[in-house]
């Protein structure tokens, strides 16, 4: 007799709504303190921003007014602009894909899972584990291209390891642009594919693939540059945590910040490391899976030398996944695991194998735990700061060139021009902080050169002498913001008198939580 067929579309659908009610909770929270939604990431309002100029206006930028190299995720941007220009500018749209791209993933993943044998209850907890692992509540709330990232990956590395040299070239084609346009950590998994199909002697099938996922960089690149920017996105160049001079100093500052990020980080290398137990386990089935393992292993080194990591853990929330689905899929695979009593049972006997897993998982579940703790206040952080912020801009000075250090708001609600001091929308201060020579005089002549006279920026980091604060605006227990109070700088002392006054006026409508701080 054939075993009945395992119902996963309803398993799926069944995660799904579990992932709609735990995150919608906290979602639902922030949007009631709040009076309206919001994302708990200023970045999200970076992607609306460009996705918007770019649907509205044909400019690929921050501003309608000029080209700006601020992308990290160009397939994520593009689909943006896309949903805008079909339904209109709507602050749900992110979140809309995201909810997509994650009923997408659990489906793919509960049918790849049932066609390799899995039941019922081992399919259930492949995907609360990927729900809480990644973890998918953080990333819905900042509704970027996290998810959809995952999604890419795992398609991707699924059909290139289940088809080896007889991958189809139109489908490498396909795999290839789209896992190198959304975002440029797909190059990782590409490279490695590359290297793995040219063991196997598939070398057209390696070169179709690498070319395809290089060709959206060299694009986006080559046009930049075209345009007086840098190859790669100002957001690589500037954060890539590891790479810029100016964060290690020298080979050993180097060796120190991986360290450090390491022990900053914890779930990744537990991640890692489960993935290398896994043969001391013996839960190989057979020599591919060994591959299958060590080609994960293999981006997640080149992540962790090369990328970042992130504190609302989004960066390497495709790796957590991925290594997650490959571990669980190792243990369904033993004969004690056909039922949860029966593993467990075989965890007693082995104590020690059960203690390191429980090590392993508790690193990344408190991860998890943390970052679902504080997305609700993060929520609030950047409506109480960035939102208020964008939104006096657009009052009062619609049209002014702005000089601020976080612009994904401002971008997004207003027109203003913006001046963007941490360098990732303006080349001027992109070129000083490489350089390492914030000079008060060279600040001064940028401003002057972009006729901009208002700077909005945190207390006063830039250590610029002659900028005196005119007013402070504190937001209540700080998560997600880069400091919990934003200063107001006049550099026009004619213009200081009426900037107070609409100060006074707006701050009537802000929320409680807003502490004023006057000078």
């Amino acid at each position: 007799m054939h075993s009945k067929p395992v119902p996963y579309l309803k398993i799926a659908w069944l995660a799904f709504l579990f992932a709609l009610i735990f995150s919608g909770i906290g979602m639902v929270q922030a949007t009631l303190l709040n009076g309206e939604f919001c994302y708990a990431l200023d970045d999200s309002f970076i992607m609306m921003a460009l996705a918007k100029n770019l649907a509205f206006h044909g400019v690929w930028g921050l501003t309608p007014y000029e080209f700006s190299s601020t992308a990290s995720s160009p397939l994520f941007t593009i689909l943006l602009a896309a949903g805008f220009r079909i339904f209109g500018k709507s602050i749900y749209i992110p979140l809309i894909i995201n909810f997509l791209s994650l009923i997408l993933l659990f489906v793919f993943v509960a049918k790849k899972s049932a066609l390799r044998g899995l039941n019922h209850w081992q399919i259930w907890m492949m995907l609360m584990g990927l729900f809480f692992l990644m973890p998918v509540p953080v990333l819905l709330f900042g509704s970027m291209e996290h998810i959809l990232h995952t999604l890419i990956a795992l398609i991707v590395l699924d059909y290139v390891y289940e088809r080896g040299r007889n991958s189809e070239p139109f489908w490498l084609i396909v795999a290839g642009l789209l896992l190198g346009s959304i975002r440029f950590e797909g190059l990782f998994e590409i490279g490695v594919l590359v290297l793995w199909l040219w063991k196997d002697k598939a070398w057209s099938r390696g070169c179709i693939l690498g070319f395809a996922g290089l060709l959206p960089t060299l694009i986006l690149g080559i046009y930049a540059v075209s345009k007086g920017w840098f190859f790669l996105p100002n957001s690589l160049v500037l954060k890539a945590y590891g790479m810029n001079v100016q964060e290690t100093g020298n080979v050993l500052g180097y060796f120190w910040s991986l360290l450090m990020k390491a022990a900053n980080h914890p779930h990744a290398v537990a991640a890692a490391f489960a993935l290398y137990l896994l043969p001391e386990w013996g839960m190989y089935k057979n020599k591919r899976d060994k591959e299958l393992i060590y080609i994960v292993l293999c981006i997640s080194v080149l992540h962790f030398f090369l990328a970042r990591y992130n504190h609302v853990y989004r960066y390497e929330a495709y790796l957590m996944g991925i290594s997650w689905l490959i571990c669980w899929k190792q243990i369904s695979a033993m004969p004690q695991a056909k039922s949860s009593g029966a593993l467990l049972r075989f965890f007693r006997k082995k104590i020690s194998l059960a203690f390191l897993i429980l090590i392993l998982l508790f690193s990344p579940l408190n991860r998890s735990a943390e970052s679902y703790a504080i997305g609700t206040r993060a929520m609030c952080n950047i409506f109480d700061q960035q939102v208020q912020l964008a939104r006096f801009v657009q009052q009062y000075y619609p049209k002014e060139t702005v000089g601020v250090l976080d612009i994904g708001a401002l971008a997004y609600y207003s027109d203003c021009k913006i001046l963007d001091i941490w360098g990732l929308a303006s080349m001027e201060f992109a070129r000083l902080k490489l350089s390492g020579n914030l000079d008060p005089h060279l600040v001064n002549k940028i401003f002057e050169n972009r006729k901009a006279w208002l700077a909005i920026i945190y207390g006063n980091n830039l250590n610029h002498p002659s900028w005196k604060k005119v007013r402070s605006w504190v937001i209540y227990r700080n998560a997600v913001c880069s400091r919990d109070t934003i200063s107001f700088i006049c550099l026009k002392p004619e213009k200081e008198a009426l900037l107070i006054r609409n100060l006074g006026v707006f701050e009537k409508t802000m929320p409680r939580t807003v502490r004023i701080i006057p000078e």
